[in-house]
């Protein structure tokens, strides 16, 4: 058999196999992900038949997605709409998984975790609430799951004790979030994060809630917000602040950890897509091969098929 004859058929194959696209050939959709987050846990339990890409932040999701090298991404809904009308070609392809965001504080902080939860009913029920969801999120239907039960405060601890005594004393209620989160949480300069304030609906909420504990105690209080990643927060170290406020989901997994207060937002997660992403009609699709869509291309059978009948026909020509 002549060299120039098996790099013939092995030329005939490769060029069949390029025909392939990448999804079907893996038979699997790529999605992106933040890490540690509960689209990431949910991605890992429910969607086996997916090939997922865990990034440091959204924002990184977000670019492999315009650059095409994830599918989909995967997140809490209300930031993927925010990325939706903030960069052309997005769109948001489906939503799915109730959650419930909520505010955490070291374990064992009874009195700071009531103060916290005393301070978001008074928030609530004086329609507050809506006023700074409506700045964020605008016209969009207020839909909070009311969790509390017989153990939520519904008055401030009268002779306050650990960190909620020293947070009167210093005057300064410190939280700490991920403040590349938009709408919860972001910069309102990034060219110059040094100056910059941390704004957004979680910053809305915890100068609600300091406002709120300082006339409950009749001092005043100011409300600090920290940059931390989001794995020190879910590390629950609790060492330069006081309490978690960045769009964290209550789960059970987290709650070993952590101390949560009362919901004090609740969502979806949701898939967004570019224009180049495969047609889906929910999250069930994201675990189904990707080629069931893509019949008329070539498959990897075929390929070897043709592979074989290209060494055959080289072969048979051997005389």
């Amino acid at each position: 058999m002549r060299i120039s004859q098996i790099l013939t058929a092995v030329f005939v194959a490769t060029l069949l196999i390029a025909t392939v696209p990448a999804s079907a050939a893996t038979g699997n959709y790529t999605l992106g992900v933040q890490s540690g987050t509960t689209s990431d846990t949910y991605a890992a339990e429910n969607l086996p038949n997916a090939n997922v890409m865990g990034y440091d932040s959204i924002d990184l999701a977000i670019a492999a997605l315009e650059q095409g090298d994830v599918d989909f991404v995967l997140g809490d809904l209300p930031t993927l709409k925010f990325y939706q009308t903030d960069t052309n070609g997005l769109t948001v392809a489906g939503s799915f998984s109730e959650e419930d965001f909520g505010i955490g504080v070291a374990p064992g902080e009874s009195d700071l975790l009531a103060a916290i939860n005393v301070a978001l009913g008074e928030i609530i029920d004086s329609g507050e609430y809506d006023t700074i969801f409506a700045a964020s999120f605008g016209d969009e239907i207020v839909v909070l799951t009311d969790d509390t039960d017989s153990n939520t405060a519904e008055a401030y601890p009268a002779e306050p004790s650990g960190k909620l005594a020293d947070i009167l004393a210093a005057e300064n209620l410190v939280f700490g979030t991920d403040p590349y989160y938009p709408p919860f949480e972001s910069y309102d300069n990034e060219d110059d994060i040094a100056n910059a304030t941390i704004v957004g609906f979680d910053a809305d909420i915890a100068a609600a809630i300091g406002a709120k504990i300082a006339t409950g105690y009749n001092q005043n209080l100011n409300v600090t917000m920290v940059e931390k990643t989001w794995d020190d927060l879910l590390a629950f170290g609790y060492t330069d602040y006081d309490a978690t406020l960045s769009a964290m989901t209550k789960t059970a997994q987290r709650a070993e950890k952590t101390d949560f207060s009362r919901a004090y937002y609740s969502s979806k997660q949701g898939i967004l897509a570019s224009a180049d992403s495969p047609t889906i009609t929910g999250v069930d699709d994201l675990n189904k091969a990707a080629d069931a869509e893509e019949d008329d291309s070539p498959s990897v059978t075929l390929v070897v098929s043709a592979l074989t009948v290209a060494l055959i026909a080289v072969f048979s020509r051997r005389r």
